[in-house]
């Protein structure tokens, strides 16, 4: 018998139609497997991301050999006869009940919605078989507690985690089954994989008579839960077992679960059942816009494909039927591509949410466009705001590729698998220019060590080209970047040994963002490390009111918490119809002026050295009584006076009033009357070379200092050096209250500086301080000496004793022990310091400096130039010689 009619009869006594042989098809199909095993062997990253693969799973694989049920009891499931429910309700976002009894186990549902502090143990250390649901966790915020059983209603999204592990082990081994042809990968997988597909199959969706979820559930249209999660944009065991099911396709049919002889039914009708269960589900639930709609298509992506095609199942929905509302037809419940994609700014590339969404959402549109290519539909062609919106994580990232933290985001790294299915599209449709950009945007990911290539796992197995193409094209330099609708400006230091950066923002309710007054954050050493405070577990934690409003960020209360800014002044400047600086007048100094409400701030960065640099802080709040806070990582603070000697602290109770609940989260307060200048270290860490934050900040009448405890700042680990302020750890955090004295007259004034072993700045003279004029020298190791001037209006003219004026934004002059160094005005008609003198007749930015014994200038207009006896007439320009 010829070898296809065999397995046209087989397949016909298996009652599998002929259109079912197509699988896998989701992320490659079996004429991709030399393509992949050949990328093993000759790339270095995947041989090692393939060896990782097998490292992980193999352990599971090999006892499963010997002892099958293993791996199988640890699935979270209603395991006792009797108690096998086939329909869930739940109340108050809470398991209530279950009712029925099914012939084998089924799937337990999550126990409650909201999140818990608790994470599960280990594989090993869960119970087998577990009737009652209850769960081991270790807390998160103090993981050297010992462990503790969890409540199965208190258990958060233990339950979902516990089953997404095993689900995701076996899709794992499902891959290595496919490409290794090897059957003990395959019998693993599918034993779990038919554990979890014959108890889903009879489950009822989950109701919710009281509607707590904004819907009845079940079949009905509305609200938000899933099939199987209080929320369908959880609901994502079915989006593991499709590629298991995928992969291990022809095993499953050999080795069907028995109970699918005793219903009478084939595999493929059960799992698609079930898989469009989970579809039509979510098709009707979850949420029409925002980050809800993609990652609603993100749960039902992977089970379309799954799928076969329309005309297999009787009502004719299959997987073009689906995929039609995803790339291009919106329905009352869920927006396609189409109306998406209008989502993001075109002048940015943001998504309007904080940053955890914005750049989730285009790396999930972006490997839905890997995987509806192969279906012979490309989102990518004619809609160029895909790369806009990718690229877009840059200017957001410092510089070890760690997304900046504002709003309910968590930070940690940026996604690279984003550029990588951006490269494997351009390498596909041979655009070389994209690819050469995107292209280096991997390897300034590589090169700084933000991104490896061997934690691809299978998918960038499957996905990833095999190599990246070299470019000579540089890296984007961006100094400054601004989101208007976020109300945010990031800036950076020119690329050097060690690089500066800052956030300043407005607050704004809504799409993920926060309500959080003017704020900012300063880094160091790679790390923010005085970030916003992101370390509270969910929405639904009490803390969340100190970590997501103004007392959780670097700002000063009460007054503005959330509302429109206006840019007063920005150098490097961006336009209104960029993302980005295209110029940038000097190398080492960038500055923002941002206004919102009653209050203004201004911050400058100035580098002194490659590996040197301080922060400039002016804040101005029309309040007579104002609290500015400042929260730095590390693990204790010492206030000392302006000579360094250490201030007599006094604890206290509690501070006689306060400007929200986030107030209360506070501890351990020491006191201190000081009206004069004063000096303050947060210690990071400890060490050799020791690092520090320094600030130095001019004093007021009616002033107060507070050293506090607050709580963690963050829950991640590798976010701060060496873990400090993680939890259960504290932020060391300073609170200047001013009393009685309006602070837009008298503004906070601090000089900060991130220091590795010993400081540069060794301290701050105060020359003017007014309702519209703030001037002060920093003094810095070597005599070094930075002149500071900010104005509130670039009308007003001001003089500082003999031959010293500044009419303008900002300004700063800088001189060294040998003479002049640099001379920069923003927004200004004049800036003199005895021999030199820059004016305009109209307000424009400049910068005169001096580079390797030769004087440079830049500025948007015609300027004259005096440096001693010489004098310039210039036009504008960018870095010319000045002659």
């Amino acid at each position: 018998m010829r070898k296809k009619t065999w397995i046209i009869l087989l397949l016909q006594w298996l009652s599998v139609p002929l259109w079912a042989v197509t699988h896998p098809s989701i992320y490659v199909s079996d004429s991709d497997k030399p393509l992949i095993r050949e990328k093993i062997e000759h790339c270095d990253w995947a041989k090692e991301a393939y060896n990782r693969l097998k490292d992980k799973v193999n352990p599971y694989v090999e006892r499963h050999r010997t002892d099958p049920e293993w791996i199988v009891s640890r699935i979270a499931m209603y395991w006792k006869e009797g108690e096998r429910y086939t329909q869930c309700y739940l109340k108050n976002e809470t398991w209530e009940r279950g009712e029925g009894n099914a012939p084998v186990p089924t799937v337990r549902m999550p126990g409650m919605r909201t999140w818990n502090k608790f994470y599960n143990v280990p594989l090993e250390e869960r119970t087998p078989y577990n009737e009652t649901g209850d769960m081991w966790g270790v807390s998160r915020t103090d993981p050297s507690a010992p462990k503790v059983l969890v409540p199965y209603k208190e258990s958060g999204h233990m339950i979902r985690s516990n089953n997404v592990e095993i689900l995701t082990l076996a899709e794992e081994a499902a891959f290595l089954y496919w490409l290794t042809e090897e059957e003990k990968y395959a019998s693993f997988a599918a034993d779990i994989f038919n554990t979890w597909l014959v108890g889903t199959y009879y489950m009822n969706p989950i109701l919710d008579p009281g509607q707590s979820s904004k819907g009845k559930g079940g079949y009905e249209p509305g609200g938000i839960l899933g099939y199987y999660d209080y929320e369908q944009i959880h609901d994502d065991l079915a989006l593991h077992a499709a590629a298991i099911y995928d992969f291990t396709y022809d095993y499953l049919l050999r080795h069907p679960h028995p109970h699918l002889r005793a219903m009478g039914k084939g595999l493929p009708e059960v799992a698609s059942t079930v898989f469009k269960r989970f579809i039509d589900i979510g098709f009707i639930r979850g949420g029409k816009t925002g980050n809800w709609n993609v990652n609603g298509w993100n749960m039902m992506l992977r089970p379309i494909l799954a799928l076969e095609e329309n005309d297999a199942y009787a009502d004719g929905k299959g997987r073009s039927y689906y995929l039609h509302y995803l790339t291009t037809e919106s329905t009352p419940y869920h927006d396609a591509i189409p109306d998406i994609l209008k989502s993001y700014d075109p002048v940015t590339g943001l998504w309007p949410e904080s940053p955890g969404y914005s750049f989730g959402t285009i790396a999930m549109l972006l490997e839905f466009s890997t995987l509806l290519k192969r279906c012979g539909i490309d989102i990518i062609a004619g809609n160029p705001i895909m790369q806009k919106a990718a690229l877009a994580a840059f200017p957001w990232m410092d510089e070890r590729a760690n997304m900046i933290v504002f709003g309910d985001s968590r930070g940690g790294a940026a996604n690279f698998g984003t550029f990588e299915h951006l490269l494997a599209y351009y390498g596909q449709t041979g655009d070389t220019k994209n690819s050469a950009r995107v292209a280096m945007a991997l390897r300034t990911g590589l090169a700084n060590g933000a991104y490896k290539r061997e934690n691809a796992g299978w998918t960038g197995l499957c996905t990833y080209m095999a190599r990246i193409p070299v470019t000579d094209e540089g890296a984007d330099m961006e100094r400054m970047s601004y989101s208007p609708h976020h109300r945010l400006v990031t800036m950076k230091s020119k690329k050097d040994q060690e690089n500066l950066m800052a956030v300043l923002y407005g607050g704004r309710k809504g799409y993920h963002l926060s309500p959080n007054g003017l704020a900012l954050q300063l880094y160091g050493f790679g790390y923010a490390l005085a970030p916003d405070a992101s370390g509270y577990e969910s929405y639904w934690s009490k803390d969340q009111r100190y970590h997501q409003s103004a007392t959780g960020s670097n700002t000063v209360l009460p007054g503005y918490a959330e509302g429109d800014i206006t840019i007063k002044a920005m150098e490097p400047y961006v336009d209104s119809e960029s993302f980005v600086n295209a110029q940038a007048l000097n190398p080492c100094i960038n500055i923002c002026d941002m206004e919102a409400g009653e209050k203004r701030r201004v911050v400058a960065m100035v580098k002194t050295a490659s590996d040197k640099g301080f922060y400039v802080d002016i804040f101005r709040s029309n309040q007579m009584d104002n609290d500015y806070l400042f929260h730095n990582v590390g693990i204790s603070l010492n206030l000392m006076d302006a000579g360094g000697k250490l201030l007599p602290l006094t604890e206290t109770e509690r501070l006689d009033k306060i400007y929200g609940e986030g107030y209360n989260w506070f501890k351990k307060l020491r006191r201190a009357a000081c009206p004069d200048d004063f000096k303050a270290v947060w210690n990071i860490t400890s060490g050799e070379q020791p690092l520090s934050m320094q600030m130095w900040m001019m004093g007021a009448q009616g002033r107060e200092l507070y050293a506090l405890e607050a709580p963690y700042t963050t829950l991640q680990q590798g976010l701060t050096p060496k873990n400090v302020s993680t939890a259960p750890s504290i932020t060391p955090t300073l609170l200047v209250r001013q009393n009685g004295n309006n602070a837009w007259s008298s503004p906070f004034i601090a000089v900060f500086e991130p220091v590795r072993g010993d400081a540069s700045v060794v301290g701050t003279e105060k020359i003017k301080v007014d309702e519209k004029v703030v001037a002060f020298c920093v003094e810095s190791e070597g005599k070094r000496k930075d002149y500071i001037f900010s104005s509130t209006s670039s009308d007003v003219v001001c003089s500082f004793g003999k031959r010293q004026a500044f009419q303008g934004t900002f300004g700063l002059i800088t001189e060294l022990a040998d003479g002049l160094e640099q001379i920069y005005m923003v927004d200004g008609r004049k800036i003199e310091r005895g021999k030199y003198v820059i004016e305009a007749l109209e307000p424009v930015s400049v910068s005169v400096y001096r580079k390797d014994g030769e004087w440079f200038y830049s500025s948007t207009g015609k300027v004259t130039v005096r440096l001693g006896k010489n004098m310039y007439k210039v036009e504008a320009g960018y870095h010319r010689l000045l002659k």
